[in-house]
């Protein structure tokens, strides 16, 4: 069962064409009509400042924000000091009345936002932009007639804390921690949809529950680590999301844990599972230095399962089995994991799920980690902190769809367009605003032929 790409995969390839037919066409205003778009849906956020005293603009503020991480800047101060740098370039795109605003000033103006408005705004900006450039892509990520399966995403949920955000010396219980995030994935679109701060005197639970009504899970199957594998989430995914569920199962959930390890535990009816073609797949990976098997098994077989009833729609059950074996030394390593579905017994389905869980640790928040350099932020100013994440979010899905046009890690395709800042951030913004709009990508094609 080969890995399948990502739509997002899929349309950064064809970015390259587009890239290509805009610099030999020359194409003119394009990138400041697409910011002028951009900084018309920043100017309606909320600005609780006294506006007669104002000399740097919302929209402004967040635009060099946008700009200064697009070129590799990740810091407040290295965002000053890249508007002082720049500052003749930036003023194409921005007005800045009163020339740019000093670090502490950006930070203290990112403290204000109202982070629901940032993230709606940041958010529609990108699923009107897949809307419009993916209509030419397959709608379903996988598709089974036979079975009558169908799904067109996966949405993967996990929490992510930022280490060095702590003030570990103050005495104020939500200023003592670091800051903890809810982020919900797209794994097709690699689109961040939710990042919420979680409170201090809280966790992910009663945060997925609460996020999960607000997206639109409909043909979709949303994952979650097992801490998030709770009676009310299953529920609100199923009727307030109305999305199928793919929930990893431990211990936090002894007695089903158990019970389902049991019932896997029996090698006679693995062997029966293996037999059936929907139920049993196994998929081998060769690294450096092992070789990955990876068996997936899936059965509808719960009528034993007494606490069914109390999950919502309960219609299968999934385990994953993975061996590693090292090439050098012969050493074996068995690693184990199940799970409690809504979704048919078909094994395509169910590894597709399983295997795109993981797209959110190593997609999202690897990257923020290391390309992003999100754990190592000095500031301390947690709703900053996660307001300029937003933007980080934004701008990480821009550099993923720009990877196959530079051919280059997201690393030193940042570090490209802070070197060629006057060359490449206007073709960056043309490209967004072809994408963005359906007439113009078709107008462009038509041109282009």
């Amino acid at each position: 069962m080969p890995k399948k790409d990502t739509k997002l995969q899929k349309l950064s390839e064809s970015i390259y064409i587009t890239l290509e037919e805009i610099r030999g066409l020359g194409i003119e205003d394009l990138d400041r009509m697409f910011m002028e778009e951009y900084l018309e849906q920043a100017g309606q956020l909320t600005d609780i400042r006294q506006q007669a005293k104002v000399w740097y603009p919302l929209k402004d503020v967040i635009g060099i924000v946008f700009f200064a991480l697009l070129a590799g800047n990740d810091e407040w101060a290295e965002i000053a000091d890249f508007a002082v740098d720049e500052q003749e370039t930036l003023k194409k795109y921005l007005e800045l009345p009163k020339g740019v605003p000093s670090h502490d000033t950006i930070q203290r103006v990112f403290f204000i936002l109202r982070p629901d408005e940032l993230q709606r705004m940041l958010v529609s900006i990108l699923i009107q932009l897949v809307h419009t450039a993916g209509k030419c892509l397959d709608e379903y990520l996988y598709r089974n007639d036979a079975l009558g399966c169908c799904i067109r995403d996966v949405i993967a949920a996990d929490g992510k804390e930022t280490r060095n955000t702590a003030k570990k010396k103050s005495t104020e219980e939500d200023q003592n921690r670091n800051l903890h995030e809810l982020n919900v994935m797209s794994t097709e679109w690699g689109i961040c949809l939710s990042s919420t701060r979680i409170d201090e005197k809280s966790n992910e639970i009663p945060e997925i529950q609460k996020v999960i009504k607000q997206i639109d899970c409909r043909g979709c199957i949303v994952t979650a680590d097992a801490m998030n594998t709770q009676k009310a989430t299953a529920r609100a995914i199923v009727r307030e999301g109305q999305g199928e569920y793919c929930l990893a199962l431990k211990e936090n959930q002894k007695t089903a844990y158990q019970e389902i390890k049991e019932y896997f535990g029996c090698e006679d009816f693995l062997k029966k599972l293996m037999d059936q073609d929907e139920q049993y797949a196994k998929e081998a990976e060769h690294t450096a230095d092992a070789i990955i098997v990876r068996e997936y098994f899936i059965t509808d077989d719960i009528q034993w399962f007494e606490d069914r009833k109390e999950w919502e729609k309960l219609s299968s059950i999934g385990y994953e089995r993975k061996t590693i074996t090292q090439k050098e030394s012969g050493k074996v390593q068995v690693e184990e994991r199940y799970y409690l579905c809504s979704i048919r017994p078909d094994v395509d389905m169910f590894a597709i799920a399983v295997r795109r869980h993981w797209h959110i640790e190593n997609g999202l928040h690897w990257t923020l980690d290391v390309v992003f350099r999100e754990d190592k932020l000095r500031s301390k100013e947690k709703k900053g902190i996660h307001n300029l994440g937003l933007i980080r979010r934004f701008v990480m899905f821009m550099i993923k769809l720009l990877k196959m046009y530079y051919h280059r890690s997201m690393k030193r395709v940042r570090n490209k367009i802070g070197r060629n800042l006057e060359t490449e951030i206007p073709v960056i913004l043309a490209v967004l605003k072809v994408l963005y709009d359906n007439d113009m990508l078709a107008a462009i094609d038509k041109v282009a032929k």
